[in-house]
């Protein structure tokens, strides 16, 4: 299952958290987020091993600086949280670099606006909905994904904790398109600095 730390902002937490080695660290190019990575020196990435997909989360953000972005700090993934769309995903898809929708999800799920983006994104991100850009650290019901049509592989989001372990094992079982999760604010001692004992102890949970 892959496992995606996300809203990475401190440089010692991103040295901690490298160490764990996740599958996915993801640092938020948003300057309204109190998690934003935009001041971030790029050398304090370049000892994240290439194993380690590098994540760089933006909203409605100009394709142009989106790019500059991702050499600039050599990121290997996209992942869109805004209204971007399924042409401006295609667009920022290399067979370098992949690219991740964020979709956030209430009290059901827009299949139509899903199957728009099926073929120009490589997974999915179900987060829960907010009027926000960004985690609530709420949870939406997991099971409304149990008859997903798609071929779209996700990742599960939005308010998963420490003692959430066992429940993510059972809601894999019915979620074959389901590849891993992202985890995020139920993790911090701030925003942008993550607790390495929390996280190690949920990876060996999970």
């Amino acid at each position: 299952m892959l496992i995606k730390i996300c809203g990475l902002s401190d440089p010692e937490s991103i040295r901690q958290i490298t160490d764990l080695h996740p599958s996915m660290m993801g640092f938020i190019f948003y300057a309204p987020s109190p998690r934003n990575a935009c001041a971030l020196l790029p050398r304090i990435m370049s000892d994240i091993p290439d194993d380690i997909e590098r994540v760089g989360v933006f909203v409605d953000a100009p394709v142009e600086h989106i790019m500059r972005t991702v050499l600039r700090y050599g990121l290997t993934t996209i992942q869109l949280h805004g209204n971007e769309s399924p042409e401006i995903c295609r667009e920022l898809r290399k067979p370098w670099l992949k690219v991740m929708k964020a979709i956030g999800i209430g009290e059901n799920i827009d299949l139509e606006k899903l199957r728009q983006y099926e073929g120009s994104v490589d997974r999915f991100v179900f987060d829960t909905a907010t009027a926000y850009h960004g985690g609530s650290g709420r949870k939406f019901d997991w099971t409304l994904l149990r008859d997903y049509p798609l071929t779209t592989p996700f990742l599960l989001s939005g308010g998963i904790g420490p003692d959430d372990a066992e429940a993510i094992r059972e809601a894999s079982a019915s979620l074959p398109m389901m590849e891993g999760i992202d985890i995020n604010s139920r993790f911090e001692i701030r925003p942008g600095c993550k607790s390495p004992e929390l996280v190690k102890a949920f990876m060996e949970a999970l």
